[in-house]
């Protein structure tokens, strides 16, 4: 025979206090969040999930919804764009090389709507593959750190790379990247 123990009433009421009391705050803050983000050169897209991010932050950390949490909320906005920041200078240097790569294989000039078409066809190599790429070129990190990161061996990073990178030759074949 199991007994079940139920929260105490004083408990409840305070575990529904706290989630009405965060609901209140988060319809008072989340637009201002997003807004915060989009203001600081973000994508709408990207400023609604620096807000969604920051405001779970604030549910999982703080004790109280009320104006006390608005300095932490705002602080963990900045702290998260800082980051869309850092991972937005990654992807373009990892596109860039990419694009620098091809530039050397090729006559043709890379146009701007390349490094999207290069994103997706990475992207459609699937996994382990694209995750190599990635770490390999976008991030610029070693075979040894990428092996670390991925539990293999260093000379299974590079034979993992090696037939994405064809795999990759292929699926860009049929594009303009094969002149």
């Amino acid at each position: 025979m199991s007994t079940q123990t139920e929260d105490p009433p004083e408990v409840e009421r305070s575990v529904q206090s706290r989630q009405e009391h965060f609901e209140k705050f988060f319809h008072q803050h989340h637009d201002r969040a997003v807004r915060y983000g989009i203001r600081r050169g973000l994508s709408e897209s990207d400023a609604r999930e620096v807000a969604a991010d920051a405001l779970r932050i604030v549910w999982q950390k703080s004790e109280r919804f009320d104006e006390s949490a608005i300095p932490f909320l705002y602080k963990t906005c900045w702290n998260l764009v800082q980051h869309a920041y850092r991972d937005r200078l990654r992807r373009f240097e990892a596109e860039s090389r990419v694009l620098q790569d091809h530039e050397f294989h090729t006559t043709r000039k890379a146009t701007e709507g390349d490094a999207e078409q290069i994103r997706e066809a990475v992207l459609s190599l699937g996994e382990p593959g694209s995750e190599i790429i990635r770490l390999l070129y976008w991030d610029g990190l070693t075979a040894a750190q990428v092996a670390a990161i991925t539990n293999r061996t260093e000379q299974a990073v590079w034979a993992l790379a090696s037939r994405s990178r064809r795999k990759l030759a292929k699926i860009l074949k049929g594009t303009r990247y094969g002149n």
